[in-house]
């Protein structure tokens, strides 16, 4: 028998500090980035959930927002000794997600909803109807996580090129600069549940053979030869593999530029070399030749 519709009026409106003290353990390492386009700088640092909770690391955020900066947050934990945030350094799997930034709120509704999938725990307003949805888990691997983010945006409507376990979202409390008005980013809690997999009413094999090829972070082998050693890529040659493999699958050329831009705030302006490369291929014809924009 179908379940009744669940409740969606609002319960606590958090701020940033508990935000981040409700969704991560004390001691778990995150990366906070900000980018500031008005100073052409992108900032991040790695530290624990406990420090970047303290007033003298919020006290020095909300400075970096009022000076223009947007300010994110990694969704899931890091090794404790990386200096890096790629999807080979994500230690545990907090939260799945969806970035709802078309027809928002249908497709809240349709997530708040959903009989397949249990109350959510929190949405965050980034900007007017666009919002990001969280729920808090436990026992996920990365490629069930990046699995079933996958199947619930295409299933909901939202980002469905947004699926990274590596990914920083925007923490409520902060100012969004982006739009020309701009926007008080807030968080709503429904729920304090942890939830499984087994929650998750959606088949969650994990990726086989598009992990490495799909995911922006992954890390691409040296040769076939799975008994050479891995070499470590830059994050600009993944994005490149990436699109690659977007692009042979029959993807909008603009719509992936969009996706990795929306992906690397820790990077200024990714579209610049993207966009050359993409041109450069559809003068060669291996692309096909829909238009791609010369500005983001």
């Amino acid at each position: 028998m179908p379940r009744p519709p669940r409740q969606h009026d609002p319960k606590i409106s958090v701020t940033a500090w508990d935000f981040i003290k409700d969704n991560y353990d004390p001691d778990d390492r995150l990366a906070v980035v900000i980018k500031n386009p008005h100073e052409n700088r992108v900032t991040q640092r790695m530290d624990t959930a406990k420090a970047i909770a303290s007033p003298d690391f919020q006290r020095w955020l909300r400075d970096q927002n009022q000076r223009g900066g947007e300010i994110y947050l990694t969704t899931n934990t890091l090794m404790p000794e990386s200096s890096t945030r790629t999807r080979r350094d994500v230690l545990h799997i907090r939260h799945v997600y969806l970035d709802i930034d078309a027809e928002g709120p249908a497709v809240l509704q349709k997530a708040m909803t959903d009989p397949r999938v249990p109350q959510l725990n929190y949405v965050v307003s980034t900007s007017p109807e666009k919002f990001q949805t969280l729920w808090r888990v436990q026992d996920f691997s990365i490629g069930q996580a990046e699995t079933l983010q996958r199947i619930m945006a295409a299933e909901f409507g939202a980002d469905r090129a947004v699926v990274d376990a590596a990914r920083v979202l925007r923490v409520p409390g902060f100012t969004n600069h982006k739009y020309l008005e701009p926007h008080l980013i807030t968080a709503q809690r429904y729920s304090t549940e942890i939830h499984k997999p087994e929650r998750f009413l959606f088949p969650l094999p994990e990726f086989v053979s598009d992990a490495a090829n799909l995911s922006r972070t992954a890390t691409v082998k040296a040769g076939a030869n799975e008994a050479k050693p891995s070499k470590e890529i830059s994050q600009s040659e993944r994005d490149w593999a990436y699109a690659k493999q977007r692009l042979a699958m029959g993807a909008d050329p603009e719509e992936v530029v969009q996706a990795i831009t929306e992906y690397r705030p820790d990077k200024w302006n990714p579209e610049y070399a993207l966009r050359n490369n993409l041109r450069e291929k559809k003068s060669t014809g291996q692309i096909p030749s829909r238009r791609v924009n010369q500005t983001g």
